[in-house]
């Protein structure tokens, strides 16, 4: 039986998508680069993000002299981009039926703590998580620490192993899961391809949060 579910934030529960790949498109306007679409974004994007960027077309000068700036630029942008943003659909369905039964629930993310913090309380939904990991505003551009994270709070988990499941939008969740030794959920229409989702092997993918809900009750 599962006890725990760790969710991404960007892309899982938060439908913020379309709002990066705009403001990305803002930054690689400035810097002289061609807009990418919403498909383009989601087979290239990648972490760290510094590796996305390379992806692009960026040198490692041009990504040595501006990492600041882009890390500073997009989270300036991105607060008032998404300030209506809803949750992805299911999610509060899912969120509910979890707590219902007792399911603790953990944020896990890449994401800054206090943007998240801020829009879980907006959107109506932070009491359903017993606490939130995010990240400082710089800490994603040159590495990923996401799976020794969940390795270390798998471990100082009352769980055992078995009842811990994480959920993500990304190869890194299932990179993540199988280094900890969980179970990995993969869910399309985030920032990556489902391709790219089914490559890195998760235990299951889903196209809708709710979906997650018989996954859990056959487990």
């Amino acid at each position: 039986m599962i006890k725990l579910v760790v969710f991404d934030w960007n892309g899982v529960l938060i439908a913020d998508a379309t709002a990066v790949v705009d403001i990305d498109n803002h930054l690689l306007k400035s810097f002289g680069r061609p807009p990418i679409t919403m498909a383009q974004y989601r087979n290239t994007f990648t972490m760290p993000v510094k590796n996305f960027f390379l992806n692009l077309g960026f040198s490692e000068q041009e990504m040595r002299d501006g990492a600041k700036k882009i890390q500073e630029t997009f989270h300036a942008r991105y607060e008032p981009r998404i300030a209506a943003v809803r949750t992805r659909a299911g999610a509060k369905e899912l969120l509910e039926w979890l707590s219902k039964r007792n399911i603790e629930c953990i944020v896990l993310s890449n994401h800054t703590l206090h943007s998240i913090e801020a829009h879980a309380k907006r959107l109506g939904i932070r009491p359903y998580f017993s606490q939130i990991i995010g990240n400082d505003i710089h800490a994603t551009m040159h590495g990923k620490n996401k799976a020794e994270k969940l390795v270390n709070l798998v471990e100082q988990s009352p769980y055992r192993k078995d009842e811990v499941l994480i959920i993500g939008d990304s190869p890194e969740e299932a990179e993540a899961g199988g280094l900890a030794g969980v179970r990995s959920v993969g869910i399309t229409g985030g920032y990556y391809s489902a391709k790219r989702l089914k490559e890195a092997k998760p235990d299951y993918l889903i196209n809708n949060l709710s979906a997650l809900i018989d996954i859990i009750k056959k487990v």
